[in-house]
């Protein structure tokens, strides 16, 4: 379990992060910050598909450390996206996978399945119980927040990184 993850995501979620809304210019600058060095990220491009941009903020507030960019061709973009964490736990030499139907731990990536705005997100697990999850994410109708959804619905797979 990595708790500290868990505690971070539940804090960065209550911030409010949110894209441009009817009502307000998005305040992504912080998330666009992380990727200055990305070839592939602009807050443009964030708007709308920042789940992956707030799970990175979150392991880089829990001290994880990873690059914003894995260094293996395989890995396609930066960490901004959900497609490259996918992609990054599938390496043999990392293997973090976890499938759908592994029973979750606190702090894992869930990777979910996409819905009807046709983006894969992801999520961190923050508790669980027998029938459901609570996740801190972002760019839940393109705000951060702290949700709860059905165990295992729409589920794609996990990824554990290592304890903090």
């Amino acid at each position: 379990m990595n708790l500290k993850l868990a505690e971070v995501a539940r804090e960065e979620a209550r911030k409010n992060y949110h894209g441009d809304t009817i009502a307000a210019i998005g305040n992504l600058q912080p998330l666009a910050e992380l990727f200055e060095a990305a070839d592939d990220v602009t807050l443009e491009s964030l708007n709308e598909n920042w789940s992956g941009a707030f799970a990175y903020l979150c392991t880089d507030a829990a001290g994880i450390g990873l690059p914003i960019r894995y260094p293996d061709p395989r890995v396609m973009g930066s960490f901004a996206f959900v497609r490259a964490w996918e992609q990054y736990a599938h390496l043999p030499k990392i293997h973090l996978w976890k499938s759908a139907d592994e029973m979750p731990e606190i702090g894992d990536l869930v990777i979910l399945e996409p819905t009807n705005t046709g983006t894969r997100q992801m999520g961190i697990l923050l508790a669980i119980t027998e029938d459901s999850m609570e996740l801190a994410v972002g760019n839940y109708h393109n705000h951060s927040a702290v949700i709860e959804r059905p165990l295992f619905q729409n589920v794609r797979g996990l990824i554990r990184l290592e304890s903090t």
